[in-house]
């Protein structure tokens, strides 16, 4: 069976976003799954998420302030045995078609699916085949257990060499992973990347534009989705992609999900 995983730990999120991410799973998948997070909190949760335990690997504090290494726990051998596929997501990912190809894509091959980071801007004007390549982009991946425990079970095997080769999860797998394919092009876009002007344009262009063509639209740094269902007149974004209003079709995604936005 498939296994959706997400993570949640401390209190940067609280638990209406993985509600929300589980709600917007259940909308885009025809097929039987299995919903997890991995989380030490699991007050709040929807009926039909299965909370479980993040993996003990014996991570000193700052690592868990700096990088995401606590996500390689999804690599665990055995940690979800009756999978066949894994398919993690950040929580702060909108999903907007069916998931079912990109589930199909895993369980025709033999490698880890992700995401490929994005490049600067001026990169888009060339196809993607010249681009150069920066390695991966973590926020969306999936793999069958088989093909992805080596991840685990060499980060476990030595931990400051792994410390010593990257400064973040993100990195490690860039270096580690050997059996990787990236998402088809165009089924995953970049918030920032693909709905944003750049300054001045933005504030003659203030509409923010929905890609409804992607599958899956990854948020990565600011904003958040959630900083675009905010009143009016809060600045969201970054120094040169920002906005001031609440965007209408962010609003309806977590209306979809319930939550009360207005």
């Amino acid at each position: 069976m498939l296994t959706v995983v997400c993570m949640k730990w401390g209190t940067a999120f609280p638990a209406v976003h993985v509600n929300v991410l589980y709600a917007a799973v259940k909308r885009n998948l025809s097929m039987p799954f299995r919903f997890v997070c991995l989380t030490d909190n699991a007050d709040g949760f929807a009926e039909g998420i299965d909370a479980m335990p993040i993996p003990d690997m014996g991570l000193e504090p700052k690592r868990w302030k700096t990088g995401w290494w606590a996500k390689l726990a999804v690599f665990k051998p055995g940690l979800f045995p009756d999978a066949d596929v894994v398919m993690y997501f950040d929580l702060d990912v909108i999903i907007q078609k069916p998931l079912d190809p990109f589930v199909g894509l895993v369980r025709a091959g033999d490698s880890l699916h992700i995401l490929r980071e994005w490049n600067p801007a001026l990169w888009s004007l060339l196809p993607v085949a010249l681009r150069p390549d920066r390695g991966v982009q973590a926020a969306f991946l999936a793999f069958k257990p088989k093909d992805g425990n080596y991840i685990y079970e060499r980060f476990m095997a030595d931990k400051e060499k792994a410390y010593a080769m990257a400064y973040h999860d993100q990195a490690y797998l860039t270096e580690t992973v050997t059996n990787r394919t990236y998402w088809p092009n165009g089924w995953c876009v970049s918030f920032k990347r693909s709905c944003l002007w750049y300054y001045p344009f933005n504030v003659l262009f203030t509409k923010v534009r929905q890609p409804k063509g992607a599958k899956v639209i990854i948020f990565h740094g600011n904003p958040r989705p959630w900083d675009l269902i905010l009143k009016p007149g809060v600045r969201w974004g970054t120094k040169r992609k920002f906005g001031t209003q609440p965007v209408e079709w962010v609003k309806n995604y977590y209306r979809a999900a319930g939550v009360a936005v207005d």
